[in-house]
C-alpha cells in the first residue's frame, strides 16, 4: 500500500522564539491521524517570505500533501499567500469569491470594510478559497500536477473550525489514506528503560509503531498500527495492547484520557470507600488532584496540610513525644499522620500522609533532600513507604504527588504497595 507524503508548515515567528506554544501542530496530526493520513513531517518557519518559499519548494518536492497554518491576513506580515504563488510559479489573481466572503464577514461584525482587507481575496491563479466563518482571511486550496497545498490561519479557533469542517470532509476521498488504528496504555511508577526492556523480550508485531511519553513517574504508551482496513488495523493493535498489558501487570493504570485521580474516584465509588489526607512537604498539591475530579465529594472527606509540628500533634493526634524522638520526617511518623486521618481528623475510611525533604534546603545526612516518608492506614492496620527522589523543589513534589496518588489507587485496587 503505497501512502500519501504529507507535512505541515507552521508559519510564525513567535513558533520559533518560544512566544507562542505550537498547538496547531499537535490538533492538526491528530486530525489528520483519525482520517488514516500520518504526517512525515513538521517545519516551523518565520514570518518572512524567502524562508517560506525556500521551505514550501522543498516540501513540494518531497510531499504530495502540504498544509500550512499562519501568515494570512491583511497586514504586512502575512505573506503566506505570496510565498505559495511564488514558490507554485502562479501569478496572485483578485478572487471573487474570496472578496465576497470577507464583505459578507465585515457585514456580520458590523463593520466598515477597508480596502486594505480584500489583499486577502487576492490567490494564486487556480486556487479556492477555504470559507473562514471566524474571521476575515480566506483559506487556501491549490491543486497541483503533483500535490495538493492548503493554507490555514494561524489563530487556533479559525484553523480549528475550517479544518473540521471544510478541509477534512474533502480530504477523506483522497487517495493514498491508510487506515489508522492506535491505543494508550498509562502507567505509573515504572521508568522507560523498563519498559523498553519488556518491550524488547515480548516482540510485538513489527506493523506496530511504539511511543514512549513520558512525565515525572507516569510513562504513556502509545501503539498505533496502519493498514488497508480498518478492522485490520484496530486487530493488529488490540493484540499488542493485551500482550502489553499483560506484561506491565500492576504498572498500568489506565487508557488514554484516564488519570490516577478519576480511576481512584471510580475504585472508591465501587468499594465504597472514603478517602482522607495529611501532607505536610506536597502543601495539599494531593488533595487538588483529588478534587479535580467532579464529584469527588462522594469519597473524599478532606485533608490537612500540616506543615508545622504543632498542627500534627493538635489534628491528627500525633504525639509529641515522637515527633522529638523521631523528627517530622520518619516512617513513625508518616504512620502516626496517617492513622490520625482514619481515627482523628476527617476520620476517612483510607488514610494516606506525606512528609518529607523537598528542599533545596533543610537536608542532612541522615535525612537528604528528597527523602519522603508515606503513610497508608485503613481501620485494619498501616504501612509506612520510604522513597528518594531526586530534582529541584517542584520536581520532587511532583514525585511524591504521583507516589501518593497510585498508593492509593494500589491500596483500592488490592494490588501490591511496593514493587
Amino acid at each position: 500500500m503505497t501512502l500519501m507524503r504529507a507535512e505541515l508548515l507552521t508559519i510564525g515567528s513567535e513558533l520559533l522564539s518560544g512566544a507562542t506554544v505550537n498547538t496547531n501542530a499537535a490538533y492538526l496530526a491528530q486530525a489528520l491521524a483519525r482520517i488514516g493520513i500520518r504526517l512525515s513531517r513538521q517545519t516551523a518557519v518565520p514570518d518572512a517570505a524567502g524562508p517560506l518559499e525556500a521551505a514550501l519548494r522543498e516540501a513540494l518536492e518531497r510531499s504530495e500533501l502540504i498544509i500550512t497554518t499562519g501568515g494570512l491576513g491583511p497586514t504586512f506580515d502575512d505573506v503566506t499567500v505570496e510565498a505559495i504563488a511564488a514558490a507554485t510559479n502562479r501569478p496572485l489573481v483578485m478572487n471573487a469569491e474570496a472578496a465576497a466572503q470577507i464583505r459578507r464577514a465585515y457585514q456580520a461584525r458590523h463593520r466598515r470594510l477597508q480596502q486594505a482587507a480584500l489583499r486577502q481575496a487576492r490567490l494564486p491563479s487556480g486556487a479556492q478559497p477555504v470559507t473562514n466563518a471566524l474571521g476575515t482571511a480566506p483559506g487556501v486550496w491549490l491543486k497541483l500536477s503533483n500535490a495538493l497545498l492548503i493554507a490555514l490561519p494561524g489563530v487556533p479557533g479559525e484553523m480549528r473550525q475550517m479544518l473540521d469542517r471544510a478541509v477534512l470532509p474533502r480530504l477523506r476521498h483522497l487517495p493514498g489514506r491508510a487506515a489508522i488504528a492506535s491505543s494508550t496504555i498509562r502507567t505509573v511508577g515504572i521508568v522507560e528503560l523498563r519498559i523498553e526492556q519488556l518491550l524488547k523480550r515480548l516482540k510485538l508485531s513489527p506493523e506496530v509503531q511504539i511511543g514512549l511519553y513520558p512525565n515525572v513517574r507516569l510513562v504513556d504508551v502509545q501503539l498505533t498500527a496502519t493498514a488497508p482496513s480498518a478492522r485490520k488495523a484496530e486487530q493488529i493493535v488490540q493484540k499488542a495492547d493485551r500482550v502489553l498489558r499483560r506484561a506491565l501487570g500492576a504498572y498500568a493504570y489506565g487508557r488514554e484520557g484516564d488519570t490516577l485521580e478519576g480511576v481512584i474516584g471510580r475504585l472508591c465509588l465501587a468499594r465504597r470507600a472514603t478517602l482522607a489526607l495529611a501532607e505536610s512537604c506536597t502543601g495539599g498539591l494531593v488533595a487538588a488532584r483529588l478534587t479535580n475530579v467532579p464529584g469527588s465529594s462522594r469519597y473524599f472527606k478532606g485533608g490537612v496540610i500540616a506543615y508545622d509540628n504543632a498542627v500534627k500533634q493538635a489534628l491528627l493526634g500525633v504525639p509529641a513525644k515522637l515527633l522529638r524522638k523521631h523528627g517530622a520526617v520518619s516512617p513513625q511518623i508518616a504512620k502516626a499522620m496517617a492513622q490520625g486521618c482514619v481515627c482523628k481528623s476527617a476520620r476517612g475510611s483510607i488514610g494516606l500522609s506525606v512528609t518529607g525533604i523537598a528542599g533545596p534546603s533543610g537536608g542532612s545526612a541522615k535525612k537528604p533532600v528528597g527523602l519522603v516518608y508515606f503513610g497508608i492506614a485503613d481501620r485494619r492496620g498501616s504501612r509506612t513507604i520510604e522513597h528518594r527522589f531526586h530534582g529541584d523543589r517542584a520536581t520532587i513534589r511532583a514525585h511524591a504527588v504521583h507516589v501518593a496518588l497510585d498508593l492509593l489507587r494500589r491500596q483500592l485496587g488490592r494490588l501490591p504497595l511496593t514493587t
